[in-house]
């Protein structure tokens, strides 16, 4: 609580200071680097905003709607669609998607389908329905809405595509906050946060901010060493599994 309140003060000293032009939007986060170790099982990022106006902005009769997204690194995702042939289950066609997030949350103080369905959402990819997942060209099913369909569901049941109405908390008429959830399958690397302010149907501000989630420990060493010496790598990992067979077979040995 302590904490929480500590973030909202320094942001309105923060939004006291900048000069006001109409809406704008200042917000930070509770962390900006994400740790994991071996007993990483998930985490929660702090989000905390105000949205500052100035005395010549009109008032807005329906308050204020937030939207949060954030995207994960990118990565190269393929769907396959299983059919019955000559009575086996096997794969017959496929998809490839190129450049997708691999985590995608967006986070929104009302529901985001209540906001108008213009340009803006799919521009800005805000929301699972607007999110850019086309099949490359050379993959392309004859379904592609199927395989997009199979691509959202198979990520979100690893929670790592996230879409929930009233997550941001509106502490205040312009102050706000959500808890963005990271598991702990996430990827590693360079997360983007974006924050969209609507009002009376437009978009009236926005601010981005950034984190990144590393390795650290033991674990950490481990990925260098694989990535930077594969050999050297190699060869210490069949060290330790004879190793391991040796020890084995002396522990469970029969006398």
């Amino acid at each position: 609580m302590m904490l929480r309140r500590l973030a909202l003060l320094l942001l309105m000293l923060a939004a006291a200071a900048v000069p006001a032009r109409a809406e704008r939007v200042v917000a930070g986060l509770s962390d900006t680097v994400v740790n994991i170790q071996s007993n990483f099982v998930g985490t929660e990022l702090t989000l905390f905003g105000v949205i500052q106006r100035d005395a010549n902005t009109v008032g807005r009769a329906h308050g204020y709607t937030v939207v949060v997204t954030v995207r994960g690194p990118t990565e190269n995702l393929v769907t396959r669609r299983k059919d019955r042939v000559a009575g086996i289950w096997m794969n017959t066609e496929s998809a490839t998607f190129m450049n997708v997030p691999s985590y995608y949350a967006a986070l929104s103080s009302h529901p985001i389908s209540r906001l108008p369905q213009t340009g803006t959402l799919k521009r800005l990819q805000i929301g699972l329905a607007n999110l850019d997942l086309e099949p490359e060209e050379a993959t392309r099913p004859a379904d592609p809405a199927a395989f997009r369909e199979a691509l959202v569901r198979r990520k979100a049941a690893q929670n790592l595509y996230i879409e929930k109405a009233r997550a941001v908390a509106m502490v205040e008429p312009t102050v706000f906050m959500t808890r963005i959830p990271l598991p702990a399958n996430i990827d590693t690397g360079g997360y983007r946060a974006n924050v969209y302010i609507f009002a009376d149907g437009a978009l009236v501000g926005e601010e981005q901010l950034g984190f990144w989630v590393m390795k650290t420990g033991f674990e950490a060493a481990v990925f260098d060493l694989a990535l930077d010496q594969p050999l050297l790598y190699g060869i210490a990992a069949v060290i330790l599994a004879v190793f391991a067979g040796w020890f084995a077979g002396v522990v469970f040995r029969r006398d």
